[in-house]
């Protein structure tokens, strides 16, 4: 169990140790590619373990010096099913899809029946076909039918873009698709580093003549979001020539910069900058949200990675004020929302967190999971069939999380315990898989309260 007391402020640096959730997609992206892939840097954790003892049947994974080098197996010799751990799963539509894609089986530990269903579904909307198996205690999914072309009437939204191409990258194929939303996937940049095409164009013709420029501009104020059309172009057939590995660089963990970040909005006392976080959209929800909540925060890029942008954080000010969020696509939210969920329960006013329904599929409920651990803090919330209201307030009594928890709630949760009155005490089984020094980095950071 993990005792915490109340903290004071937060002050220093912290570099940010590599993704373990981008490392795995950088492995699954050269499983689908065939090429040697060398995966830098890379620290020597439970949760890394995990996922090279997983996927050890399909590839051999050596490290040296902060280095992996994944060289996936001749088809002839590469193990046709897989066991994942589901609780630990990141990107969860993506990773499943890219195997299924591959033509693999894919058991998953402690998934519920109706999360396979609603997989199935989804693939079937595009005409793919997924046969559900049992395997000992587990179920499973495997692919017995793929059309061979996308239908160009096909309505894409939010929650498809992430089976979808994972499909696709799996099968080494070509699609393309229109959709009326911003697209911002992880899949995307490191796609690129293995040369495959993964392109995204504005349908909107740009204008020459300044002046109908400026009335289009005008006229794009008014419009919202939806007017937005963009053509979505994805190319797997064909990936970097030669026999050279490809080079992946990782940015910091998406998750843990997250809880920063949250972080150092309750303790703006000290002076505290998170180094090595990934700056992409899809990997700063939170950053988005803390702005809307009322804070000013600065940062600044300092390299590039194969999954983007990667820099530094500080938060300059922060008065937070309750605010609404559109959680889509779910996938991308999932991991960031317990820490949005900890920043509205010490927030001023109402904060709405909304298209939760896809969480509703797990076992136990996702949206249950977290609203047992705000009710555990004590703040006041209620029940939405597709998301959770939060009413936030300034001072909690310590308290208690006994279940083993994914690191993103429990991590999350961690803070929260930080930040109130007495003491709390949080299971860390899972916590210390993905973070075995988080211990540590609480106790560096953090100046505590005598």
């Amino acid at each position: 169990m993990l005792s915490l007391r109340q903290a004071k402020s937060l002050h220093g640096k912290l570099d940010l140790p590599p993704s373990p959730d981008l490392f795995l997609l950088a492995v699954l992206t050269s499983l689908a590619s065939g090429r040697k892939t060398v995966i830098s840097p890379v620290n020597d954790t439970p949760l890394i373990r995990l996922w090279t003892e997983t996927l050890k049947g399909m590839a051999e994974f050596a490290f040296n010096d902060g280095i992996c080098t994944v060289s996936p197996l001749a088809i002839e010799h590469s193990s046709s099913f897989v066991l994942i751990p589901y609780d630990m799963l990141p990107y969860r539509d993506l990773s499943v899809f890219i195997l299924l894609g591959m033509g693999k089986t894919v058991a998953l530990r402690s998934a519920s029946r109706k999360r396979l269903e609603t997989w199935q579904a989804k693939a079937r909307k595009f005409g793919f076909v997924l046969d559900i198996s049992q395997f000992d205690q587990d179920e499973g999914l495997s692919m017995s039918s793929a059309p061979d072309t996308l239908s160009e009437s096909a309505l894409v939204e939010e929650d498809d873009i992430s089976p979808l191409i994972g499909l696709y990258l799996g099968m080494r194929r070509s699609c393309s698709f229109q959709i009326d939303f911003p697209f911002s996937n992880p899949l995307r940049p490191v796609a690129q580093a293995f040369g495959f095409e993964l392109n995204v164009k504005s349908m909107i013709q740009k204008e020459t003549d300044p002046i109908a420029r400026r009335i289009q501009m005008m006229q794009k104020k008014k419009r919202d979001s939806s007017g937005q059309q963009f053509t979505v172009t994805a190319d797997f057939s064909k990936c970097i020539a030669g026999d050279d590995s490809v080079t992946i660089t990782l940015p910091g963990d998406e998750i843990l910069s997250s809880i920063m970040a949250a972080a150092k909005c309750l303790f703006l006392k000290g002076s505290f900058v998170v180094n090595n976080m990934p700056l992409e959209t899809w990997a700063t929800p939170v950053l988005a949200f803390i702005r809307k909540m009322g804070a000013k925060i600065s940062v600044q890029e300092t390299s590039r990675t194969s999954f983007g942008s990667a820099g530094m954080l500080t938060v300059q000010k922060c008065d937070l004020v309750g605010r609404k969020v559109e959680c889509k696509p779910s996938s991308i939210f999932y991991g960031h929302l317990p820490s949005m969920a900890v920043l509205a329960a010490f927030a001023e006013g109402q904060s709405v967190f909304r298209n939760l329904e896809d969480l509703r599929n797990d076992q136990p409920d996702g949206i249950d999971t977290l609203e047992s651990c705000i009710r555990a803090l004590g703040a006041r919330l209620g029940e939405m069939p597709d998301g959770i209201v939060m009413e936030g307030r300034r001072d909690f009594d310590g308290f208690d999380l006994a279940e083993s928890l994914p690191p993103h709630i429990s991590g999350s949760f961690a803070l929260a315990g930080l930040k109130c009155v007495g003491a709390t005490s949080i299971n860390d089984d899972l916590l210390k898989q993905r973070w075995p020094a988080f211990e540590s980095i609480l106790s560096e950071c953090f100046e505590f309260r005598t």
